[in-house]
């Protein structure tokens, strides 16, 4: 068990650490987590934009807390496991990401679709940035 000392004394170890690090380590670790790769979840190629689309504003109306960029973003980096949240590990890929959520049952049904939540907030974020 931690103690409330060692706990902060961690913390700002690791606040001080990701400062030093995360400039030189984080873009690489990141690059598939810009809003562009985000945004283009591979339900396009089966679905098309105009359906991607569709889904995504259904989803936002589903889940109003986040109808907008930052919020869904934020979502779904909240997601990935915490060792892919420190910047030097390669972390999950999208795929990977959208694997585990069926299988942890994080699903959710939009017009008709059983999607991953990633898979769904990605088709959000498509919704917004292409509009």
């Amino acid at each position: 068990m931690m103690n409330r000392r060692q706990f902060l004394g961690l913390s700002a170890t690791n606040a001080l650490f990701a400062g030093l690090t995360g400039g030189a380590c984080g873009a690489g670790a990141d690059a598939a987590f810009d809003l562009d790769a985000l945004a283009r979840p591979d339900l396009l190629s089966i679905l098309g934009a105009d359906v991607v689309r569709s889904i995504g504003l259904r989803y936002r109306r589903l889940v109003p807390r986040e109808n907008q960029v930052p919020a869904l973003h934020g979502a779904i980096l909240a997601t990935r496991p915490w060792p892919s949240r420190v910047p030097w590990p390669v972390g999950p890929s999208i795929a990977d990401m959208v694997h585990d959520d069926f299988a942890a049952g994080r699903t959710i049904v939009v017009q008709g679709w059983v999607l991953s939540v990633t898979e769904a907030r990605q088709s959000a974020l498509f919704s917004l940035l292409s509009a």
